[in-house]
Order: structure tokens, then sequence, then C-alpha cells
């Protein structure tokens, strides 16, 4: 008697890119609705800068907790259910904010959304990179695309619901039903089985890679200033230039709709050009972009430079991701460990930027995003001499 052989069901790939591209879009509204009603919230809780950068980093410190710890269990227990329990953490931690009473309740609802982020942040990328192994940087890009579209759409909906009245607890609602419906999308058995192929010889071994060191340092300087420009935004056009709420809301509208372009375009540009290079021309625009920020003299001249400044930073996150996969490995637990250096930037330049404008101004606050990408710039230089990202994972020279 002969066994029936086992069957494994067809990978859902358009339903797990659509959820991936829900997950993004989501996690850009719950990141950027704060920021929108910073100033509102700021007032209710009776915060200063320090406070509101505060709250930032509370948030990102628990997605970055979050993203370490499922990030290493995902890879022995599978990316399904963290993806679900994510979303749908984040949808509950939305709706306890409208409830807060109190700064320190505040906090305690924006970790339970972190956390939830992190948990979800930590399975999307290395997923669509499982589900287009050919070309990852070009599906890394246009999913990240849709975490851009999702800084449009909260900036646009929040500014008009605070323009209207409506409070900034309101805008929280918005996002509620959309984190739900991303975690049904995720409830599949049918993901595709992780083709880890770690060029090192042990799981971890991806520590001892000095690329991954400098992958790395990249992740974190780009990383925090996608957060500080994404954070700081309304605030500074409003403190700045005691600009309305709708006005205020442009600034983040104005980067989130350029890096969305810039995303969607990465995705073509990486067939053309080599990913290092790409990426280091936009880290080069990027720091004359946000330099401009300490000098500018009008809140048109601040929406054009948060446009450049999202276009510039737009292919930084998915295309170091895609250089790690190509480069180094497709583990759960590197693609978490290296996003954990983009969150660690993410947690302190917010703060950092705010925590220095009440000592000297967010001009002199906003200093460290040029900086910043100065520094990726020198380290995407040392990447580019290493060979990587130059379509093959060599380890000699480009030149």
């Amino acid at each position: 008697m002969t066994e029936e052989p086992v069957t494994t069901p067809p990978v859902a790939h358009r339903r797990l890119f659509i959820a991936s591209m829900v997950a993004l879009l989501v996690f850009a509204g719950a990141v950027t609705t704060p920021a929108i009603c910073l100033r509102q919230m700021g007032e209710v809780f009776g915060m200063d800068l320090g406070d509101r950068g505060f709250v930032a980093a509370v948030r990102v410190a628990m997605v970055l907790f979050g993203v370490l710890l499922t990030g290493y269990l995902a890879d022995r227990m599978g990316k399904g259910p963290f993806l679900v329990a994510g979303l749908t953490l984040l949808a509950a931690g939305l709706a306890l904010t409208t409830f807060a009473g109190s700064f320190g309740a505040l906090l305690m609802t924006q970790a339970v959304m972190g956390l939830g982020a992190g948990a979800m942040e930590a399975q999307v990328n290395p997923l669509v990179a499982e589900l287009h192994p050919k070309n990852p940087a070009r599906a890394l890009n246009v999913v990240n695309g849709l975490f851009s579209i999702g800084v449009v759409a909260s900036a646009l909906m929040s500014g008009e619901i605070l323009e209207a009245g409506g409070g900034w607890r309101a805008c929280f609602w918005v996002w509620v039903l959309p984190a739900l419906v991303g975690a049904s999308l995720f409830a599949t058995r049918r993901y595709p089985r992780a083709a880890i192929e770690n060029h090192a010889p042990d799981g971890q071994g991806f520590l001892k890679m000095p690329l991954f060191w400098l992958l790395a340092v990249a992740m974190v300087c780009g990383g925090g200033c996608e957060a500080g420009l994404t954070y700081w935004g309304p605030n500074f056009t409003e403190a700045e230039f005691g600009a309305t709420a709708r006005a205020g809301a442009w600034s983040t509208v104005m980067f989130g709709g350029f890096m969305a372009a810039g995303r969607f375009a990465s995705g073509g540009l990486v067939s053309r050009i080599s990913p290092i290079m790409l990426l280091m021309v936009s880290a080069v625009g990027c720091v004359g972009a946000t330099l401009g920020l300490s000098f500018v003299s009008s809140v048109q001249g601040v929406w054009a430079l948060f446009g450049l400044g999202g276009l510039f930073i737009a292919c930084s996150w998915p295309t170091i991701l895609a250089i790690a996969s190509a480069h180094i490995g497709n583990s759960t637990t590197m693609f978490a460990v290296l996003a954990a250096f983009g969150i660690g930037g993410c947690t302190i330049f917010p703060w950092a930027i705010g925590a220095i404008g009440d000592l000297a101004g967010l001009r002199v606050g906003v200093v460290i995003l040029p900086i910043s990408m100065a520094i990726q710039a020198v380290v995407l230089v040392a990447v580019w001499r290493m060979g990587a990202g130059c379509g093959s994972p060599s380890t000699e020279s480009c030149d």
C-alpha cells in the first residue's frame, strides 16, 4: 500500500503582496497621524518640544523591541501569526489612543502601537523579498511606496479633520479598520517557504560580516532622517512660521508625495543603474535638501524642501534591505536586526531634534538630518568599494 504524497498549497502571491501593501499603508498612517496632531496633543497634555519628541521615541523604541523579538521567532515559527497579531495590536493601540486622558496614558497607548507595528515590520520586507527573489529591490521599493502614500493620506485626512474642528482623537480612528483588514488578509497558510541562503556559515553569521555593519550604519542614518522629516514636518512649519494645521500638514503631504514618487521610480531605476549608485546619489541630494531647512524663509520653501527630502530619502530603507538580501542572505533574523538599526535611528532622531529645538530652536535641531545623510554617503562609498550592489554578491571592488 503506497502512501499518498503530501501536497503543499500554492503560495498566495497576490494576496500576500496586497496584504503587505496594506500593512505598510497602515503603518504610515499610524506613525504620521501623531505627527500631524502633535501641536494639539501637546496643548492638551502640556508637552514641550522635548516631550513631543519623547512620544515618538517611546513608540519607536517599542517598534524596535517588536522587530527584534518577532524577527527571531519568525524564522522558527513562521511569519503569518506575527503579521496577524501585529496588525491587530496596532489597531488596538490606535483605538486606545483616542481614550488617553493623560501624558502617561498617551505614552502607554503609543507603546502598544509600537509593539504591533514592530511585529508587522519585522516580517513584511523579508516576505516581499521571498515573494520576489529575482528582483527584490524593485518589489521592496514598490511595496514601501505604499508607506509613502499612507503618509500623504494620513496628512491630508488629519489636516482636514483638524481644520474642520473634528479634534485630534478622531484622526486615529481612520486607521483602525484598515489595520484589521490587513490582519485578515495575512490570515492564510499559503506562505512561501523561506529560502535562507546566508553566505556566512551559520544562522547569525551575518553579524561577522563587515558588509552587514556598514549597511547597519547606513540604516541608522537613513531611518533617522526619514523619521525626523516625517515627525517634525508639521510642527516645524507651524512653530517657525505660525502656520495653520492645514499648512503644517502640507509639509508632510509634500514629503510623502515625493517619497512615493521616488520609491516607485526607484523600482524601475534599479534595473538600469546599480542599487548602490542610486543610494549614493540620493544621499548627497538629501544633504542639500535637509540643510536648506535651517535657512528657508517661507512656508512654500518649507514645502519644497520637505518634498525634495522625501524624494531623495525614498530609496534608502528598501534599497539597503535589498542589497542585504542579495549579498548577505534572506534570513528573517538578519532583516529584523538590520531593520532594528534603522528603527534605532527613528527612535533617537525625532527626540534629539526636539531636545535641541528646546535649547536652540528647531532650525538648529534639524541640522542633525544633513549630518546623518553625509555620514550615510561616506558609508555607502565603503559599501561600493566592497562590491555590494554592483550586480553580484562579490566582495571585490567595483572599479
